[in-house]
């Protein structure tokens, strides 16, 4: 099955939403805004901090396994920025902090057609928190299903199956809209609807999923 398409639109009782990259609008070729202009703007190195963070400790702490802010001071002690954890949390939480319009339209519109709406990300616990309340979330999505919270992480197909016994919804009538190829699969393993988004598809969603909105055409950042 070709990963645009929604199997049975019609079935689809819940939309399960990946943040980064969907409901975000952060990522462009790869890139998250926090990151382009990091060394510039904190007068920190981006490849000692990207090196430190993502040689698994972040897996760690995405999975709740590790504390990221433990982790961030981690770096900081060792690298001449003693005491700026929470600059560099901050920085990063609100320079990433770009909801996208045009999924949110689609949401809006699902919701005003009775569907459910919930979000499915692989974030650690404080910027879920960020997520869920500094940003808003909470008023967007039902639920918020986040694997440092869940304690496991997608791809992972009891990740999938947690969301599904939480909701008590059969994964026919589940629908997750993912720009990670791995997750699209993974979803569509345990029986649920899959769509993989990818930068630009907002149109095909929709049309998909035969809801109509008006779209903002807001170019990525």
């Amino acid at each position: 099955m070709h990963l645009l398409t929604i199997r049975d639109p019609s079935a689809v009782q819940v939309v399960a939403w990946d943040f980064d990259g969907v409901l975000n609008r952060n990522v462009q070729n790869g890139v998250f805004a926090w990151s382009r202009n990091f060394e510039r703007d904190l007068g920190l190195s981006l490849h000692s901090f990207s090196r430190h963070l993502f040689d698994g400790r972040f897996q760690k702490a995405m999975q709740g396994e590790a504390c990221l802010i433990e982790i961030v001071t981690e770096w900081t002690e060792k690298n001449g920025a003693h005491g700026r954890t929470s600059e560099i949390l901050d920085y990063w939480f609100t320079r990433d902090a770009l909801p996208d319009p045009d999924t949110l339209a689609i949401v809006g519109a699902l919701k005003a057609r009775g569907v459910r709406n919930v979000m499915a990300t692989n974030n650690e616990i404080h910027r879920t928190d960020f997520i869920e309340h500094k940003m808003g979330f909470h008023a967007h999505v039902d639920r918020i299903f986040a694997a440092g919270r869940m304690k496991i992480a997608k791809p992972h197909t009891n990740y999938f199956a947690h969301i599904e016994d939480e909701l008590q919804t059969e994964p026919a009538a589940l629908l997750l809209v993912d720009d990670m190829h791995e997750n699209i699969l993974a979803a569509r393993s345990r029986g649920w609807q899959a769509f993989h988004f990818t930068e630009g598809s907002h149109g095909a969603l929709a049309d998909a999923l035969g809801v109509r909105t008006h779209m903002a055409d807001s170019k990525q950042p």
